[in-house]
């Protein structure tokens, strides 16, 4: 019994913390506003040049005139996200 709380409690951690990460980099990447900079390779997005988010294993971005909408996951798409955005 202990144990399962135990591996519960640690999802259940990895689950938040990556879901506050997840929403730290839509809120930067909101504010920014400059999706020319964005780049993702070898399971990594960076921004400028510069790491961003590492262990990402899906990135699409879609995009019409006035909305962009970004599907992304991490870690084998075990935490996944959908963002919209108004351009």
């Amino acid at each position: 019994m202990v144990f399962s709380l135990v591996k519960k409690n640690t999802r259940d951690t990895f689950v938040t913390e990556n879901n506050l990460v997840l929403e730290t980099t839509r809120l930067f990447l909101s504010k920014q506003n400059d999706f020319s900079k964005v780049t993702f390779r070898e399971n990594a997005l960076f921004f400028d040049g510069y790491l961003l988010l590492n262990n990402v294993s899906k990135y699409m971005v879609i995009q019409s005139e006035t909305m962009r909408t970004i599907d992304i996951c991490r870690y084998q798409d075990s935490i996944c996200q959908i963002w919209k955005m108004k351009i």
